[in-house]
C-alpha cells in the first residue's frame, strides 16, 4: 500500500516527535509506504521557523521525514497541478494533490480539509 503523506501530517508528526509522543504513521488498512512531494520538506522547515521552534525540532523535522520519500517537483507535476478542474483548491495543494494521483497511492493522508475535499472529488481515497 502506498500513502501519500500531506506536509500537515508530517508537521504535526515533528511536534509529537518533540513532544516525545509520535506514533507511527498508518492507515485504517494497516502499515504503508508513505511518500510525499519535496515540497514537504520546505512547508515543514518554514512552519518550524515560524514558530520560531528550529532550535527546538530541527532533529524532529529531519526524524518525521526519514521514512517518508520525497518526489520531485518536476514539470509534470506543476502541470497537472495547474490543470487541476477543482475549483477551490491553494497552489501548494495542488501540488501535493498533482504528486499524489502521478504516485497513484492508495490513501492520502491530510489534515487540510479543503486539500481532503479536492482529493475526494477526484477519486482518492482520504483517511
Amino acid at each position: 500500500m502506498i500513502a501519500y503523506v500531506d506536509s500537515s501530517v508530517l508537521l504535526d508528526r515533528a511536534i509529537a516527535l518533540a513532544n516525545g509522543a509520535a506514533p507511527p504513521l498508518m492507515t485504517a488498512q494497516g502499515h504503508a509506504s508513505l511518500v510525499t512531494s519535496a515540497l514537504t520538506q520546505v512547508e515543514v522547515w518554514r512552519v518550524l521557523r515560524r514558530l520560531g521552534r528550529i532550535d527546538q525540532l530541527s532533529e524532529r523535522a529531519e526524524t518525521a521525514l526519514t521514512d517518508v520519500s520525497l518526489l520531485d517537483v518536476g514539470a509534470t507535476t506543476l502541470s497537472m497541478a495547474a490543470h487541476l478542474p477543482v475549483r477551490y483548491l491553494k497552489s501548494l495543494d495542488a501540488i501535493h494533490v498533482a504528486s499524489a494521483l502521478i504516485t497513484r497511492c492508495d490513501v492520502v493522508l491530510t489534515r487540510d480539509r479543503q486539500m481532503a475535499r479536492a482529493c475526494e472529488e477526484l477519486g482518492l481515497q482520504v483517511a
